[in-house]
This record gives C-alpha cells, structure tokens and sequence, in this order.
C-alpha cells in the first residue's frame, strides 16, 4: 500500500513539476511569430518620446543618448524625406545618419524596458517595414526609439545606425 502511495505521489509530483511555468502561448518565439505574422505590433503614427543612440545596456536598464530640440516633420516631409533616401546606396544612408548624430544634441535617458514588452526591428530591406525583435539584439552604438504611454514604454524599435 504504501509502494503505491508512494508511486502516486512521485507520477503527481512531477507532473506538477513538469507543468511548473509553462503556460501555452506565453514565449518569445511565440510572441515573436503573433507580432510577425498576425500583425499586432505596429509602430504609433506619432513620434517616439526617446530617440538615441544607447550609451549602455546593463540588464533591461537602458542608458540613451536622447535627442532634444528634433523638430517634428510634417507627413509630406516625411515622404519625401524617405523618398530621398531610398534613392541613396545603403553606405551613403549610414554616412548621412551619422552625420545628423554627431551633430544633434543630447542627454542621457535611463530606463527600464520590461520584460515581454515589444520589440521591433526594420527588415533591413528599406521598405520600411517591421519584423519581431529580442531585447538582446539592442547593442551599445545601436539606434533606437521607445514610444512611451502614461510613462510607460508602449513599443521599443531598433533602428541601427
């Protein structure tokens, strides 16, 4: 009697155990698929709050170079901004977009982006538009936008340089 007690006992417990943190839908690759291919994360129409490079990434605390004073471009100086770029060669985009960091001014942000928060990153095609990202893909040097709700980090966009 008690080889069975005990035998019960030892099939629940681990069961249990197995089951310990392992709720369905609730990982990364899983968020990552649902922002990709279902679409749910979009970028906001209205401009990021931080816009920087990151000085440092210590745990999920952000150190950002934010840029102040950046005017605010109309919609049809957004477009033909874009379309300006887009007919530039990859290294010459790079070159221009450092030229305009060097030159902007800045203050150091720091702040928390927590975990599951989402996280997207250009295709890198130059369509403009976004894939899923991981928080271990922001990298010191590396550009980003953090739209912020209520004082809270709504969406984090990595941009490169």
């Amino acid at each position: 009697m008690k080889k069975i007690i005990l035998t019960l006992l030892l099939v629940g417990g681990t069961t249990f155990l197995a089951g310990c943190g392992v709720v369905p839908g609730n990982n990364d690759e899983d968020k990552l698929s649902r922002i990709v291919n279902g679409g749910q994360a979009e970028v906001p129409v209205r401009a990021a709050e931080i816009n920087g490079v990151v000085v440092s990434v210590e745990g999920n605390k952000l150190v950002v170079k934010n840029e102040i004073n950046k005017e605010a471009l109309t919609e049809e100086e957004v477009a033909k901004k874009k379309a300006e770029r887009q007919k530039m060669t990859q290294e010459e985009r790079q070159a221009l977009r450092a030229q305009e960091i060097a030159n902007a001014k800045t203050e150091d942000v720091t702040i928390e982006i927590p975990v599951g928060k989402t996280i997207l990153k250009g295709t890198g095609d130059g369509s403009g538009e976004s894939v899923g990202a991981v928080f271990e893909e922001i990298k010191k040097g590396g550009y980003i936008s953090i739209w912020m709700k209520e004082g809270n980090v709504e969406l984090v966009k990595i941009k490169g340089i």
